[in-house]
This record gives C-alpha cells, structure tokens and sequence, in this order.
C-alpha cells in the first residue's frame, strides 16, 4: 500500500507538467486552419471578440499570451492566419516578444491590434512608444507627450468604401457614423503619431473639442502579412450595445485582408431582410386594407408583422388600440398569409411604454402586459407567438429580453447596435442571452420610420434608393439587416414603398436575397452557432468537417479563392452558390448531422 502511494505521489509532478503542456501540444500538432484571438485577462472586450467571431462563422480558439508565444511562429503561421489581440487584456506584453511577432508577420501570419494593446510596461505605467509601434509605422499612445489628452473623443470618418458599412449609418457630406436620433456619433479613441507610415487609411477621427484629425483604422503589410490597428476600443464598443464597427471592421481584417475560410452565417449564404411592420392602434384597420388592395402585401415576401393587441393606446377607455381580439380580430386575419405574428409589447402601445419610462410598470407587470400581449394573439393565429418589438423603443435591458426569454421567443427588434446583423447583443460587459437575438433597426441617419423621414423632409427618391440600397448591400455582403415601419406611414411614400417591393420580389425571383420574418432568421442563427466545425488543408484537398445535432441544412461555406481553383466538389452534398473577388460560396443541401467535405484545388 505504501509503495502505491510513493509511486502516486512520485506521479504527481509529471501529471502537473503533462497538464501544463497539453495546450501547447494540441496547439502545436493541431494542422485545422484557425484564427487565435490573444488574451492576458480573460475580460469582458474578450468575451466580445469571440461572440461576434462564433456569429460570423470564423474557426477560431483562444489562447494565453504566453502559451502563444511558446510556440515556433513561421509554423505557426502556416495554419493560424491570423492573431486577433482585443483591447483590455494586454496592456502589457513583454517586450521581447517584438521579434516572436515580426517572425510571424514575415512567415505570412496577419495581426489585429485593437486600441490599447502593448501601452504598457510591466509596472503598469505607460511606455513612450508602444509595443507594435515601429513594426505599424504608428505610435498609438502618446501619453509621455500628451498626458491624459492622448485619449480623447471624436466623430469616425470612414474614407474607405470597402469596409462594409450599412447603408444609412454614414451622412452623405461628411461620410461620419450616425445614430438613430442622436446624429453624429461621438466615440472613444486614442491619439495616434505616424513614425513613417506607409499603409492604408480606413477611417479618421475628427475631435470633438479641436477638429484635428488622427488615423483611426489602419492596415500595412510586412513581411507576408498584414498588420492592422483600430485607435477605437472595439470591443468595449461592442459589449456596450454597439456592435456595428467591431463586426464591420472584423469582416474587412478576415474576409478581404486575410481571407479566412468561415461558414456563411444566413440561410444558403445569401442576404436577408427583415420588414418589420409594427401594427398598434385602430387607425390599422383602414391601412390593412389598403395594403392588401394596392399590393403591399403579397404571397412569397414573408413580413415581421407585430401588434399591440389591447383596446386602448394611451389610457384605457380612449378606444384608440387595434383592438385584436375584439373588432381588430379580422384583419389579423387578413395579413396571417403575408407573414408572422408577433407582439408589439404589453397590450397598449403609448400606456405600456411610458408606463415603463415613468416607473409605473415594474418587471413583474412588463412580464404580465406581454404574456397577455400573447395570450389574445395566440387564440387567433394558433401558434406560439416568439417575436417581439418595444413600443417606442423602450426596452430595458437585461430585464426585457429575460422576459421575452421566459416567455419563449426568439427575436425582438432593437434600438441598440443599430445599422448591424441579428446578434447576441451585450449590454454593461455581459451578454444579455444567448437564446434571443436582437435584430438592430437599420437607420437613415436620424431616421427609422417612414414617418421620422417624412418629418425630416426626406424625398421619395431618396427613400426608395435607401431600402435599393439597402437591399443591394445584403445581397453583395450576404448579411441580414431590418426595417422597420407602420402600416398608417405608407401613404406618405407610397410609391417608394410599392416599387422597394417590387424590387425585392425580383431579387428573391432571381435567387439572391430572402425576405423572411425575424424568427425563421433567428431560428437559423441559433441552429447555426450550434455547428462544430473545422477547415484543413491535405495536400491538395481542403477538407471541412461539420456537426450540429440540429441539422446541417441550408449552412453555407466560403472556401477563400487564393487556395487555388476548385477542381471538384461533393456534388450530392453541396450545391456551389457564387464567387466573387474572395471567396467560392457553396451550401449544404441535405440535412445531414455530420459531415467530412473534400474540395480539390489547384
């Protein structure tokens, strides 16, 4: 027995070291092509990176600073395309760990440095040239000069049209990002310093306080690779409900710089919209009518279409709500053809609504308002109601979208992120669920709705070329974007809207784009984020391997065209979309569960 415990205890260093190792080993001899996103402190921008990289599709893992730099970094480069390094967790990173990086980037492996990484030494007081400085052509902290006025804030203009920028959240004079209702937005940013800078400029910051301008978004090439920064610290952007920059610039670094194999995160890989119409008071029972006779609404487009159920709008009594289980019932009838149902908030649209901001509704009654929201509609559609949109906007969060959690739905609109893709959207750090995506209106500027356009003195031309615009940019970027209006605001762009729908009816005809409700796009995102998959290359095949207990229906795949051409695919498998200056575009047809794919190249 005493011998046992001698040879265990002899044992135990070894299981120490073997544990201590196995990262670096399955890291080392682990050939799947991947994207490492770099931590010290695992903290919140971390959590931000990685839940917009699992979004976009992208193979990647997390790694230890220091279990990275273990590591031979032309090898590594071989099958890590990319390092992605966030703001907030690596402050410091020991200097002589410059020459491990520039062997990367020669090697061909690409960096993406957000904000405020290498500023530090390791007491924590600021360096006078950061880390990356010299290989960026930039220093990005200029605290030694500047003290507390390095970090400032300023409005991003966006020079480059190749980021992909939705339609809408830049002005046409300036080319700043605006905000529904606020305007020109204001961000964070660090002043930055050229030190013989060669690359490319994306956007600038303009300073709020001076107007001076400084590089905003940047990229160079060294070596075999690429190097990019962001003076903006894009993770905390996105972790406080601002997910557009982070997502749009990630999209660029990936898909167009390094050009990453990733799967396509929409139904066959192809643009989707949301029209979202949000029905709340009597005044709908003349504009459903409307729509069906002059042909806004039409088989094939499948519409978001949301009520507020209750009788009243402002205070009960006034007789001013759609009224749905009582004389409303039969134009919820009407429009179930065109689309899904879902509820436009708790029961009556201005009540529930200021009811919230003026604290006169507690969570327990917003959970009540909602449920019964539901209740009427569910007695007349028949099936479960799972999609949501806040009268006025006003939904609180964590607490709303728990209870829409709770309550069983899937999708909601939201005022937050605005202008970007469905996503699991973060408030204060965390991420507010897993289980119901926010689907961002998508602004014109100040705008919205057709009737904040109208107010504003915006043409119908103009409105028709945005939702064009719109369009086209959903298709081209193969993304999901919302709008959203109300039945009673069509007579004021009547023939914009008539002749947007027709536009979308021609371009889901010749296969590019689908119009679908929230839910059958958040039940895909959320069968789709199920998905393990990887990318490897083996000798002149690359092979892809998938699984989702779900099924694998509909998932598509962008195979980068520098691999080579594609000599041949798995036909019964796949069916090959479309190219473009990138990537091959192919989707899986059957709904198989799991699955090895072999491409040859050349």
């Amino acid at each position: 027995m005493k011998k046992g415990l001698i040879l265990f205890a002899t044992l135990i260093p070894f299981f120490i070291i073997l544990k201590t190792l196995l990262p670096l080993y399955s890291l080392r001899w682990n050939k799947n092509i991947e994207v490492l996103v770099v931590y010290g402190e695992e903290g919140y921008q971390v959590d931000a990176f990685k839940s917009v990289l699992e979004e976009e599709g992208v193979p990647h893992r997390l790694i230890d600073v220091k279990t990275l730099l273990s590591e031979d970094p032309q090898r590594l480069a071989k099958y890590k395309p990319a390092l992605i390094l966030p703001d907030g967790s690596l402050q410091y990173i020991n200097p002589s760990s410059v020459k491990w990086f520039e062997d990367y980037l020669k090697a061909g492996g690409s960096i993406f440095i957000s904000y405020d990484v290498g500023i530090k030494n390791h007491a924590g007081a600021y360096l006078k040239s950061a880390l990356f400085s010299n290989i960026l052509g930039i220093n990005y902290i200029l605290y030694d000069k500047l003290k507390d006025n390095a970090y400032s804030v300023g409005y991003l203009k966006v020079l480059s049209t190749d980021i992909e920028i939705t339609p809408g959240k830049l002005d046409k004079e300036n080319r700043l990002m605006t905000g529904y209702i606020y305007g020109e937005l204001t961000y964070p940013y660090v002043k930055t310093e050229d030190r013989g800078f060669g690359g490319k400029t994306l956007a600038m910051v303009v300073d709020k306080k001076d107007s001076s301008q400084y590089k905003a978004l940047v990229w160079n090439k060294y070596g075999q690779g690429y190097i990019f920064y962001s003076s903006l610290p894009l993770g905390h952007l996105k972790a406080y409900s601002d997910d557009v920059f982070l997502r749009s610039v990630l999209r660029y670094f990936l898909f167009k710089l390094v050009e990453v194999p990733h799967l396509v995160n929409t139904p066959k890989g192809k643009g989707g919209l949301v029209i979202n119409w949000h029905i709340d008071a009597n005044s709908d029972w003349i504009s459903i009518p409307m729509m069906m006779e002059k042909g806004y609404l039409r088989k094939g487009l499948e519409y978001s279409l949301h009520i507020t159920a209750g009788p009243f709008r402002d205070k009960p009594g006034d007789n001013l709500g759609f009224d749905a289980c009582g004389k409303g019932e039969r134009y919820v009838k009407m429009i179930m053809p065109y689309g899904v149902i879902g509820s436009h908030g708790g029961w009556a649209h201005n009540w529930f609504s200021y009811g919230i901001l003026e604290g006169k509704l507690n969570e327990k009654d917003i959970y009540e308002y909602i449920e019964k929201n539901n209740r009427c509609l569910e007695s007349i559609t028949g099936y479960k109601i799972r999609e949501y949109s806040a009268p006025n906007g006003v939904h609180p969060q964590p607490e709303t979208t728990k209870i829409l959690e709770k309550l069983g739905f899937v999708a909601y609109y939201y005022t937050g992120d605005s202008g970007s893709s469905p996503n699991r959207t973060f408030i204060s750090g965390k991420m507010v669920s897993s289980k119901v995506i926010a689907f961002p209106i998508t602004p014109y500027e100040r705008s919205a709705s057709l009737y904040e356009m109208y107010q504003k003195g915006i043409s119908e031309e103009e409105v028709y070329g945005f939702l064009t615009s719109l369009t086209d940019f959903s298709i081209k970027t193969r993304q999901i974007r919302l709008f959203y209006s109300h039945p009673y605001d069509i007579p004021l762009y009547p023939s914009a809207i008539l002749k947007a729908i027709d536009y979308w009816q021609q371009k889901e005809k010749e296969g590019l784009l689908e119009v679908h409700s929230m839910s059958y796009f958040a039940d895909f995102l959320l069968r789709f984020l199920k998905t393990e998959y990887s990318f490897g290359r083996k000798g002149d095949e690359l092979v892809v391997r998938l699984k989702n207990p779900e099924g694998l229906k509909d998932i598509a795949i962008a195979i980068p065209r520098h691999y080579g051409k594609i000599l041949s695919f798995p036909e019964e498998e796949v069916i090959f979309v479309s190219q473009d200056e990138h990537f091959y575009y192919f989707y899986l047809q059957k709904n198989a569960k799991e699955i090895d794919l072999s491409f040859k190249l050349r």
